[in-house]
Parts: C-alpha cells; sequence; structure tokens
C-alpha cells in the first residue's frame, strides 16, 4: 500500500460535461462535489491529507467521456473518478475500469446495463437505473392516479423507448391497463406543438413524460401554455430537477403534474439533509437549492471518503472492496452500495407539483404531496439483473 508522504493530497477526479447544451448538469456537479471536498478538508481531510478536486469534460461523447477519464487517470493520478452524465458514455467507460484499475462512481447515468451487463468491480453508481425509475413510476400510476389508458411522450432514443418499455410491463403487472400511440421526439425539436398534438390526439388520459434536460424545460413551457395538462395524469418521471423547475418559474411550471427524482431537498427533515441545503444555497447568491445532480455529485464523493476511512488507506483496490456493502446516512436518507451489483439503494422521490411556492425558493413549485419508495422496493432482485461481478484483479 502507499505511504502518504507529508503534503501529499488524496485526488478526486470529476468527469461530466462541461460544455455544450448539457453543461448546466457539470456546472451544479462540481458544486456538489466541491461542497463535499470542503466539508472533507474542514474536517481534517481523509487519512490526515486535504482532498484536491481535478476535472475533466466527457462533453456527453462516449470516445470523449473515455479520454477524459484516461486523462484523469493517466495525467492528474486521481485516487476516484465520480461523475458522467450520459449513460452513452458510461456504456462505453465502465468495462475499461479493469484497465484503469480505479473506482469510478457514477453520478448520473441510469442505463441497467452498468449495474447489469456491464456491472464492473471498480465501478459503482450513486444514482438510480432506468428499471427503478420506471417501476417507481408504476406504482405511483397505481396507487395514485386513475388512468387506465396511458401514452408517453419521450426523446427519441434508447431511454425513451426502454422507460415506455418498461412502464408497459411494470403497470401492466398491476392490473388492467392499454397503452397507445407512444410519440418520440428527436433531441433538436424546438417546436412542441406537434408532438403536443399528437399526444392529445392519443385519448389517453394517462401520460408518461421521459423527456429530461432542457427538451423537458422546452417542452412544459409550451405544454402549460397550450393547457396540455388540464384533465390529465402526467408523471415526468425523471423530472424532478430543480434546475428545470427554476428555469421555467413559478407561473410556467404547471400544477398537478407528478415529477420523479433520486434526491429532493423538501423530502426530509433530517439535521444532516438541513445542513447539505443550507449549505449548498449558501454557495449561490440566488441561494438556488440542491438538484439531483449536485447531490448524487456531493454523495459520491462522502461515499468515496468513508470508504477510505473503512480501508484506512487510498490504495485504490482496498478502497473498491471497501465500497462493497458500504452504509452511509446521507442527506438523501440511508445508502448502501449492493455487493452483486454496486448499485446504491436509498429513498427515491416522486412528488406532485403544487400550487404553493418551495420554502427553498419562491420562484419554484413545492412538490406536495411526496411519495417516497426504499430502493429495495423498486430495484430488481440481484439475481435478476444480469450482473456476473468478476473479483478485482
Amino acid at each position: 500500500m502507499p505511504v502518504l508522504a507529508f503534503g501529499d493530497t488524496v485526488k478526486i477526479g470529476l468527469a461530466h460535461v462541461f460544455s455544450g447544451p448539457m453543461a448546466t448538469f457539470g456546472e451544479v456537479a462540481e458544486q456538489g462535489v466541491r461542497l463535499a471536498v470542503k466539508r472533507i478538508n474542514d474536517q481534517g481531510g481523509l487519512l490526515g491529507r486535504n482532498v484536491e478536486l481535478f476535472k475533466a469534460d466527457t462533453q456527453a461523447k462516449p470516445e470523449e467521456g473515455l479520454k477524459a477519464v484516461e486523462k484523469l487517470i493517466a495525467e492528474d493520478q486521481v485516487d476516484a473518478v465520480v461523475g458522467i452524465v450520459s449513460s452513452a458514455v458510461a456504456v462505453k467507460v465502465a468495462p475499461e475500469m479493469d484497465r484503469l484499475k480505479t473506482p469510478l462512481i457514477i453520478t448520473h447515468a441510469m442505463a441497467d446495463q452498468i449495474t447489469g451487463s456491464k456491472c464492473n468491480a471498480w465501478v459503482f453508481r450513486m444514482t438510480w437505473s432506468t428499471r427503478e425509475a420506471l417501476k417507481g413510476a408504476a406504482l405511483l400510476a397505481k396507487s395514485e392516479l386513475k388512468s387506465d389508458t396511458w401514452t408517453t411522450l419521450g426523446p427519441d432514443y434508447g431511454f425513451g423507448q426502454e422507460s415506455w418499455e418498461l412502464f408497459q410491463k411494470y403497470l401492466g403487472e398491476l392490473g388492467s391497463y392499454k397503452f397507445v400511440n407512444p410519440s418520440f421526439s428527436p433531441v433538436a425539436t424546438k417546436d412542441w406543438k406537434p408532438f403536443i398534438e399528437k399526444v392529445n390526439a392519443a385519448g389517453a388520459k394517462g401520460v408518461l413524460v421521459s423527456l429530461w434536460g432542457n427538451n423537458l424545460r422546452d417542452f412544459i413551457k409550451q405544454a402549460n401554455a397550450e393547457k396540455f395538462f388540464d384533465g390529465k395524469d402526467v408523471i415526468c418521471v425523471v423530472g424532478g430537477g430543480v434546475e428545470i423547475f427554476w428555469a421555467l418559474g413559478f407561473l410556467d411550471t404547471p400544477v398537478g403534474v407528478w415529477f420523479g427524482t433520486p434526491y429532493w431537498q423538501g423530502a426530509n427533515e433530517t439535521p444532516i439533509n438541513v445542513e447539505f441545503v443550507t449549505e449548498y444555497k449558501n454557495l449561490s447568491p440566488s441561494r438556488i437549492p440542491p438538484s439531483y445532480s449536485a447531490y448524487t455529485a456531493y454523495a459520491s464523493v462522502i461515499m468515496y471518503a468513508e470508504a477510505v476511512k473503512k480501508a484506512g488507506t487510498v490504495d485504490k483496490k482496498s478502497v473498491a472492496k471497501a465500497l462493497d456493502e458500504l452504509r452511509v446516512e446521507l442527506p438523501g436518507g440511508l445508502t448502501t452500495f449492493r455487493a452483486a451489483d454496486h448499485q446504491a439503494a436509498f429513498p427515491v422521490v416522486f412528488g406532485r407539483s403544487s400550487e404553493q411556492a418551495s420554502k427553498h425558493g419562491r420562484k419554484f413549485r413545492d412538490l406536495a404531496p411526496l411519495k417516497i419508495f426504499l430502493g429495495e422496493e423498486l430495484l430488481p432482485k440481484p439475481e435478476d439483473t444480469g450482473c456476473v461481478m468478476r473479483p478485482l484483479n
């Protein structure tokens, strides 16, 4: 095991998207990481050494993403990597970690393969999986909504189609439902009116929306102006991001729409969460509360730090082993990395957009009521993930 000399630092690499239309996700993730680093250093660092942050731009492209991770490991000599927003990037990078022999904690990408067929002893995921999110949406539709006929509007690539397939599977197992006329929009869509009209023409009262990021923001704004949400049961399965609510503003956010998220700042009032939200809001003059992109990045660094403490070293293999079944009380709730597939199990949140403003920001609506599911309720059994976890080499 390497012995740290005086003046050495523990190096964390953040591989995220810092350019192009998705750069906001990288910016808020970096804020989350920097807050975690500050907290750790203020408490004496790790093994008596300060933590230092390095970052690299994945550009949300698979080849560039792999180059970014390789640069952090080879040139910056980081002890661990966190980040990655794109599932395509994550699927490209994850199998390479056997070669790079460095712990990777994925903070945003949801592709099931990451903790399924492409699972890796070096790779952990701090956010929810696609299957987890869609099973939650199905349970929500069954318990809270009345629609017996559903359609969808999603992005015209794997995530959109897979979300619709999984929603049909999980909701179909819960009762007799009809699924009709799905719509999938190109990423470059600017005018949402044709898609609004197509979804309306489907005649379904229930609508699963799997759009995210700027596409979701722009769709909601136009759809709200068209009164699209009136009289419908709508679930925006991955829409519960503060950046979406903040960008829309209070008036452009419809009331009565359900939003899903792996973290919502108002979901619990535990001291650890209240402290985290307060510290994060103090980073910005606008006092914007943490989005789930910021939270999962923050939580990944805290989980890494706890693994280092457990291992008593920054030796990469020792830390990867310590992450297995690590249980930590985080702002979002008790979190565990499952040994069988390295998927984090934690409480996830669905909330209904309220007429009231959030106490964490008068500019955006609150989510109330909330429906909270434990990760164990939504995650597939380890033997059903397709993961064959090979030992560290």
